[in-house]
């Protein structure tokens, strides 16, 4: 069972749950896996049917995942993010959907007081902590107009979901354990939304606090769960690093979720995680 792979709970005979991979039960299954921006994007695609025209729908879907790198990638001269990062473009010249996206950037820096800042890199802007999210839950949307209802778009564990996974049954995705990532914690269902984490277990990427350049995280894991992959990605760091005061940030976003774990406790609030009644929870 890879990290966030669809799953399934249900109880056994004893009545205990048990979590296995999720199948698509009477419905088809499609999945690409696409390697693009130096990650993996992996599309898992269920429904009763697939239209006629499935090949030219997921070429459409690919191309767009490259379009994205051709906006925003860093590692290329010619971008539009490279050219205002060099400062031979103005941001006011960009591409619309660049444009779009920095503002996004804007407000999430606004809302987490400066910790998550794509101003703060070193060597100009980089979106790319909420890039990664926003793609998937664009893509995810262009699969449904084009009529595959039932979509799960994984970029790097930036997770968008539409439809359910199989008749009857929404997408679940697991909340891993931050200290053994072969364990699920807790599980989320979505229908129309996404899930980002951060970890322990992503330190080795160099999460670094754009305010004082620390590398220290007050969390061992942030899991972030609401309608838009984007900002989900985004907040999942900055919750990271914040810590307990990371909290305030939601009272503008009462439709989120958020899971948090240190020293191996939980704490938790939002509509996903009402059901959980332990002592941790808020």
């Amino acid at each position: 069972m890879n990290e966030h792979d669809p799953i399934v709970v249900r109880a056994d005979a004893e009545g205990n749950p048990t979590i296995t991979l999720a199948d698509a039960g009477t419905w088809e299954r499609r999945v690409h896996v696409e390697q693009v921006w130096g990650t993996v994007v992996t599309f898992d695609l269920r429904g009763e049917r697939f239209p006629d025209n499935y090949d030219q729908i997921m070429a459409n879907a690919v191309a767009y995942l490259h379009q994205v790198d051709a906006w925003f990638s860093t590692y290329r001269a010619d971008t539009p993010i490279s050219l205002i990062r060099n400062g031979i473009m103005p941001a006011y010249r960009a591409p619309a959907v660049v444009q779009e996206v920095l503002e996004t950037c804007a407000f999430l820096k606004e809302l987490t007081r400066g910790v998550f800042d794509p101003w703060a890199v070193k060597g100009g802007v980089d979106p790319s902590g909420y890039v990664k999210g926003w793609a998937a839950g664009q893509v995810a949307d262009q699969l449904v107009e084009a009529g595959i209802a039932n979509v799960c778009v994984n970029a790097a564990g930036d997770i968008a979901c539409r439809g359910q996974q199989s008749p009857d049954e929404l997408w679940a995705i697991g909340i891993t354990n931050p200290y053994d990532t072969q364990q699920v914690i807790e599980v989320v269902h979505i229908s129309d939304g996404a899930i980002a984490t951060s970890g322990l277990y992503e330190r080795g990427e160099h999460i670094v606090n754009p305010r004082n350049r620390s590398t220290d995280v007050a969390f061992d894991s942030a899991t972030i769960v609401g309608p838009d992959a984007g900002i989900a990605d985004a907040l999942a760091t900055a919750c990271l690093i914040e810590g307990p005061d990371s909290a305030a940030w939601f009272a503008e976003l009462p439709e989120w979720s958020v899971y948090f774990v240190k020293d191996g406790q939980a704490m938790f609030f939002g509509p996903d995680f009402a059901h959980l009644t332990n002592k941790s929870g808020t």
